[in-house]
C-alpha cells in the first residue's frame, strides 16, 4: 500500500533513510548541526508543497518517494505545470525486489493527474545503477551538470520522463 505520509510522521519513521538518501556516508547522526540540516531540508521540501508517499509492506513502512508539483502560473501557457521526483528510498532489506520501481510508478500517476507534463529527476552521475533503473523506466538524461559537489566530481544527471503529449 502506499499512502501520504506528513511531515511529523515521515521524521519519526524515514529519518534514518532520508539521510542515507541525501547524504549517504557523509551524514554523521551524532553531530546536532547534521540532524538540523537533515530537519531543515524536509521542512523546505514540505513548505514547499512537496508530497510525501509511504510504501507499506504488511502495515510496515518499507520505503518513500517525495514529489514536487509546481502549479502553473494562472493565465501563462508557457509555464506549465512541473513536477520533479526529489527523492526516494527504500530501507536496505527491502531494495531489489520491485518496490523501487512501484513508488516511481507511484510518482509518475501523481504528477500526470496533477496535470505535469514531465517528471525530472537528478541523482549522482557516477551512481551507474540508479541512471540504469531510472534509464529501464523511461527517463531519458537531459543535463549533466559535472562539479557539483567539488572540483573532480561527476556532478549531478538530470532526467525526465514526458507523462503526456504536449498541449494535451
Amino acid at each position: 500500500m502506499i499512502r501520504e505520509i506528513h511531515e511529523p510522521e515521515f521524521l519519526d519513521v524515514f529519518f534514518d533513510l532520508m539521510a542515507e538518501v541525501e547524504c549517504g556516508r557523509h551524514f554523521d547522526g551524532s553531530k546536532e548541526s547534521h540532524v538540523q540540516w537533515l530537519r531543515r531540508r524536509v521542512a523546505v521540501h514540505y513548505f514547499r508543497g512537496t508530497r510525501f508517499f509511504a510504501l507499506e509492506e504488511d502495515g510496515t513502512p518499507i520505503g518513500f518517494a517525495a514529489v514536487l508539483v509546481e502549479p502553473p502560473l494562472d493565465g501563462a501557457p508557457c509555464f506549465a505545470q512541473y513536477s520533479e521526483l526529489l527523492d526516494i528510498g527504500l530501507l536496505p532489506e527491502h531494495r531489489g525486489k520491485g518496490h523501487g520501481r512501484r513508488l516511481l510508478a507511484h510518482a509518475e500517476v501523481f504528477a500526470r493527474e496533477s496535470d505535469a507534463y514531465c517528471l525530472y529527476m537528478a541523482t549522482y552521475a557516477r551512481n551507474h545503477d540508479r541512471v540504469a533503473f531510472y534509464g529501464k523506466s523511461g527517463f531519458t538524461p537531459v543535463a549533466t551538470l559535472p562539479d557539483v559537489f567539488g572540483p573532480g566530481d561527476e556532478g549531478r544527471i538530470y532526467m525526465r520522463k514526458i507523462l503526456r503529449e504536449q498541449g494535451a
